[in-house]
């Protein structure tokens, strides 16, 4: 047997306690304005009675219709009604159908409109509190679904931005891919093979908003043997990995993009070799992404839109609400991107 009581059984309890302790107090009251204690005890509990199922009709009334602006009369003319028909089936009932006592009948007989009177103030004060409970709960369901709705074109946004990061990168290397058909053929094969690898591995974490570092660094590593075909030797990416942060959590495709977009202004206007810098660390509770690559202002820019750049820009700002995440900066004849991630809990 549970030595506990459930929830429930908590509840009705702790109800019961206060209506016990409600007909006591109201009996003592009525004793001491007259009535004999066993009569104060009876008109205490038919009282009590009475608002209980009084309070169960206002539930159910407010439950389903709660009055629009303009239409607040119907919180007091519903109560007044309530009152003066318990007021007046409590006298009908005891006096004219049970018979009680004189003393009662009397008594029953002075103090009708005071009870009445009792009931309204009841009544209205649990209108008021159902009809104010109310508005709460439409207003917190308003909020809920605002919140939802918001959520929901987040994801949106975010599955967009998602599905577009891998045709950029796969058109890119389609281009390539044909370029290398003709004139070397064996590292147009290499290349397939590592590009229908690198897509098995995204498709297959599409799902998945955030996976462990080492996945991302795979990722990472199976890209560059993609543009390492393209470029050969002129491309060298240098990766500086803390042991510390192989367990921590990246959102996917977060560094491709940017890594892309670091060998594609690198590279651009230059025949020489290109060295590009990839530092991942933890600091400070955050996981942080330090990209850099030698940039030439007086090289011009590349054809494009710096799609991969701006999407990672809005998916911080969707996944986090925050816009300081992302750092960019221009140094001499380097570019650096600082991404700082937070962790989930």
């Amino acid at each position: 047997m549970n030595l506990f009581l459930s929830v429930i059984e908590q509840h009705i309890l702790k109800a019961m306690a206060i209506i016990l302790t409600w007909i006591l107090a109201t009996a003592i009251i009525i004793n001491w304005y007259g009535l004999d204690i066993q009569l104060s005890i009876l008109e205490s509990g038919i009282q009590t009675l009475w608002i209980c199922l009084g309070f169960l009709m206002l539930g159910n009334i407010f439950s389903y219709y709660t009055p629009r602006r303009g239409q607040f009369w119907i919180v007091i003319a519903v109560p007044f009604v309530m009152a003066a028909f318990f007021s007046w089936f409590s006298f009908f009932l005891l006096v004219q159908m049970i018979k009680v006592s004189q003393e009662y009948a009397a008594f029953l007989s002075s103090t009708g409109i005071i009870k009445g009177f009792y009931f309204f103030l009841m009544f209205q004060f649990w209108a008021v509190l159902l009809v104010f409970a109310g508005k709460l709960e439409d207003q917190r369901k308003i909020r809920e679904m605002e919140a939802n709705s918001l959520q929901l074109a987040k994801e949106a946004e975010m599955y967009y931005l998602r599905q577009q990061l891998q045709p950029h990168f796969l058109f890119n290397s389609l281009n390539s891919i044909n370029a290398l058909i003709v004139s070397k053929p064996e590292e147009a094969r290499e290349m397939v093979l590592n590009l229908a690898e690198f897509l098995r591995g995204s498709i297959r974490k599409d799902g998945n908003k955030w996976i462990s570092v080492l996945e991302e660094i795979e990722q990472l590593e199976l890209f560059l043997s993609i543009e390492k075909v393209r470029f050969g030797d002129r491309l060298t990416v240098a990766m500086n990995l803390d042991k510390e942060v192989e367990g921590l959590k990246i959102p996917q495709l977060m560094v491709q993009p940017l890594l892309e977009n670091a060998i594609k202004h690198g590279l651009y206007g230059t025949r020489d070799e290109v060295r590009i810098h990839l530092e991942i660390k933890n600091e400070g509770g955050y996981l942080l992404v330090r990209l850099s690559n030698p940039f030439d202002p007086k090289a011009g820019q590349p054809k494009g839109s710096g799609f991969g750049l701006e999407a990672v820009q809005r998916r911080l700002y969707l996944m986090f609400g925050r816009n300081d995440l992302i750092q960019i900066l221009k140094q001499d004849k380097d570019f650096i991107v600082i991404l700082r991630i937070p962790q989930p809990l």
